[in-house]
């Protein structure tokens, strides 16, 4: 897992809990109760968030060990990739290098069977005059 993914995901979770205690507000400031409710729910939103922020360590320690695992997984990965490339990378060297060589042989015959015809052909202008 990326490191943006990591940040992505307790971004989530801060921005989860500071909707809560926006909601929260908004909810208090337009709902008519009395001052003894209010507290109440106050109380109650305390310890709602107290409660959840005592799981946030938990909640990290997990997205930590999941970002570990699954960044070791793509490490171990890309390293397989590389090392088919540098595989292929050879198997193509070795393919072109043989062609190569084929092609210098080719152009090679080429020549001494170019200089055999001009011998011979030389010969044959040789007897004719």
């Amino acid at each position: 897992m990326s490191r943006d993914n990591c940040d992505n995901s307790s971004t989530a979770v801060l921005a989860f809990l500071a909707g809560t205690v926006v909601g929260a507000a908004i909810a208090l400031l337009t709902t008519p109760k009395t001052g003894q409710e209010t507290r109440e729910m106050l109380a109650d939103y305390g310890a709602e968030l107290k409660e959840r922020a005592k799981t946030l360590p938990d909640d990290f320690e997990e997205y930590k060990e999941t970002a570990l695992e699954r960044s070791k997984e793509m490490i171990a990965k890309g390293k397989e990739l590389i090392s088919r490339g540098t595989d292929l990378a050879a198997q193509g060297k070795d393919f072109l290098d043989e062609k190569k060589r084929t092609l210098s042989d080719a152009i090679e015959a080429g020549k001494v069977a170019m200089q055999e015809e001009r011998e011979a052909l030389s010969h044959k202008l040789e007897e004719n005059d």
